[in-house]
């Protein structure tokens, strides 16, 4: 009886492992293509492009490449941040970058009143998520050609009230308040994760506030705020992050690529511009040099959102 035990509790052995092999090698086979496409298209990509962010290259054919060590790194932090189209570039991006705390505040004042089952919420929730499901650049033309100096639609409704017509991608002066618009109505979205969030949080403790007497705006800030928080770092986190990589608005929405007096000019475009269009003088190890400075600055700057969330965001929700 013992060995028949024994030899039943070997077969139940034999195949858990079975079993399990044929697991590993299922899971091997789904992941496999995903790791290979990622070695192939990221990793390696990566690893490249800092190989040649050390030499001077302005061909496609990486024979010709000359090792010149952290020189384009020296030739980006010492010469072009002061005086040159990289300075240009952060400028510009930090000014874009101002559209998503502003984006975030009237997200989170229509998200409330959204939330609240106003007439005509529907057809406001299809018209704000509406930039999620169009091209970006189908978008940017739309609006290009909104902003048309003679003829565009604002042009013409300010003319129709007396107001004199604006060059709003042509003058430097009101073309990063054109682009400012746009990408406000581009992020409106955020408006539906927003309300998402006033609608999960706690109703029974909010009444329970207004029963002791609290006021709206206490109720606001001492109990949904501390609960919206976790929401608005996630949105705030990923527009962000894209914020700092814009290129397709700046570039489309400009006549030239650059706009009036660079103000199109983003880190990423004019990486692109040293490339391919400025290979001769710049080439692409510059180029490479400037992706990872970007792409490091990136990633500082993230960490650093992340540290200051811990004094800002609740997780007692």
């Amino acid at each position: 009886m013992n060995e028949l035990t024994a030899a039943r509790n070997d077969e139940a052995a034999r195949r858990k492992k079975l079993l399990n092999i044929r697991k590993e090698i299922t899971a091997t086979a789904i992941v496999t293509p995903t790791v290979i496409g990622f070695c192939a298209f990221t990793l390696f990509p990566m690893l490249f492009s800092l190989v040649v962010s050390f030499t001077e290259l302005h061909s496609y054919n990486v024979k010709y490449a000359e090792w010149t060590g952290i020189s384009n790194y020296k030739f980006l932090l010492m010469v072009d941040l002061r005086s040159g189209w990289f300075g240009t570039s952060l400028k510009n991006i930090a000014i874009y970058i101002l559209c998503v705390p502003f984006n975030l505040i009237l997200a989170i004042f229509l998200a409330n009143h959204l939330a609240k089952k106003v007439p005509g919420s529907k057809f406001m929730r299809v018209i704000m998520f509406m930039p999620q499901v169009v091209s970006g650049v189908a978008i940017t033309m739309v609006f290009k050609w909104m902003f048309q100096e003679d003829f565009g639609m604002i042009n013409t409704a300010l003319n129709a009230i007396g107001l004199p017509k604006m060059k709003w991608t042509t003058d430097a002066n009101t073309f990063s308040f054109g682009v400012f618009l746009l990408s406000v109505w581009m992020n409106g979205t955020n408006v539906i994760v927003l309300e998402s969030g006033f609608l999960n949080v706690d109703k029974s403790i909010q009444e329970a506030a207004r029963v002791d007497g609290a006021s709206d705006m206490t109720v606001f800030w001492k109990i949904t705020w501390p609960a919206l928080t976790p929401t608005v770092f996630y949105l705030w986190t990923i527009w962000f992050v894209a914020g700092l990589q814009e290129q397709t608005v700046m570039q489309i929405i400009s006549n030239n690529g650059t706009g009036p007096e660079d103000r199109a000019l983003t880190p990423v475009y004019y990486i692109w511009k040293m490339a391919f269009q400025a290979s001769a003088s710049r080439g692409f190890g510059v180029a490479c040099a400037l992706s990872w400075l970007v792409a490091v600055g990136i990633m500082l700057l993230t960490r650093l959102n992340f540290f200051v969330s811990k004094f800002w965001v609740s997780e007692d929700f």
